[in-house]
């Protein structure tokens, strides 16, 4: 807690300093002057915030009047790539009194907006249009970041930061797939959006009712198929004839030709080395109905390794792993 005591201390220097330097005019020496001692109480949260606690008070410094309670809540988003609270952060940017906390809220807004899925991307986006200022420089600053947006959710990939939200999440999923003995990790990772398979993918809910359920599936192939996937969708079975003089098909599986995907990242690992000589798998949320009985929406494989679907969307591709294997030396060295 001693910590967030200091946070405090330094969000109650930058309202000092504001009540001191209260020049707005860029050509008074006191403008510098004010400033430069902001940004050295920056640089003080920065060095702060590895050992603050995540009982920090993120909401109650968002939504304070306080402009160092309002800046101090900026920096952490940013020192904790948080993707969840940028809808306020969007609110304070169109309505900052100041050009100091106008200008990083700014690049925080820049830096993290990569870092969120097709929903944060949306919800954002709605905020924006939400809002009416008064044309003239907050006008101007709404449309480029909805500028910046669109192109995003109607489809893009972007590399997601080590450490941040979306790569822990990832990360635990992984390795809680993980079904053999053999060991991996995370090297890299891309996080995936594409509006026409999200909308459809949600689209499907109505179909499927009160059937339907989520689960978060792995895919291996090579580097190229998963890119080709996140833009276009996965093949559905009825158009493999029309596609197989371009792309190789290992078997008709286990039920004919579907859609075939594994609970556990292992399980697609093998596929992707074996097969395809490749170090990334594709991570999927599916929705499916009934199974295992013929007309249904899936089948599940007979040791519960595998999911078969039969429409592609039952399938919202999230993001591309990339992995490495651990060798066993290396693993005991870590433990020691």
């Amino acid at each position: 807690m001693q910590a967030i005591a200091e946070l405090e201390n330094l969000a109650k220097k930058l309202d000092e300093i504001d009540d001191k330097f209260k020049t707005e005019d860029r050509s008074d020496p006191s403008w510098n002057i004010r400033v430069q001692k902001k940004d050295l109480i920056v640089e003080q949260m920065h060095e702060l915030f590895p050992i603050v606690p995540d009982s920090f008070p993120l909401s109650r410094y968002l939504l304070s009047s306080s402009f160092g309670h309002q800046v101090v809540s900026v920096m952490w988003i940013k020192f904790k790539k948080d993707p969840f609270h940028l809808n306020i952060l969007c609110y304070m940017l169109l309505n900052a009194s100041s050009n100091f906390l106008t200008y990083h809220i700014r690049h925080v807004l820049s830096n993290i907006m990569n870092q969120c899925d097709s929903n944060q991307l949306y919800q954002l986006k709605q905020t924006l249009l939400s809002y009416s200022p008064p044309h003239g420089s907050r006008y101007t600053m709404k449309l480029k970041l909805l500028e910046e947006i669109e192109p995003q959710i109607d489809f893009s990939i972007s590399d997601i930061v080590k450490d941040s939200y979306w790569w822990r999440d990832v990360e635990s999923k992984f390795f809680n797939s993980l079904s053999g003995t053999s060991q991996f990790r995370l090297c890299g990772l891309r996080i995936i959006r594409n509006k026409k398979l999200f909308d459809n993918f949600n689209n499907y809910r109505d179909y499927l009712g009160e059937n339907s359920q989520i689960l978060f599936v792995y895919h291996g192939s090579s580097s190229k198929s998963l890119e080709g996937i996140a833009k276009n969708g996965f093949l559905e079975p009825h158009m493999l004839d029309n596609v197989a003089n371009k792309i190789s098909i290992l078997d008709q599986g286990y039920f004919g030709r579907g859609i075939y995907q594994g609970f556990a990242a292992d399980y697609a690992i093998h596929y992707a080395e074996s097969y395809k000589k490749s170090n990334e798998i594709l991570l999927s949320g599916e929705k499916y109905g009934q199974v295992c009985e013929s007309g249904f929406d899936s089948h599940l494989s007979p040791e519960n390794k595998e999911i078969v679907l039969f429409q592609s969307k039952q399938i919202l591709p999230l993001f591309i792993i990339r992995f490495e294997r651990i060798p066993n030396a290396s693993i005991v060295e870590e433990q020691c």
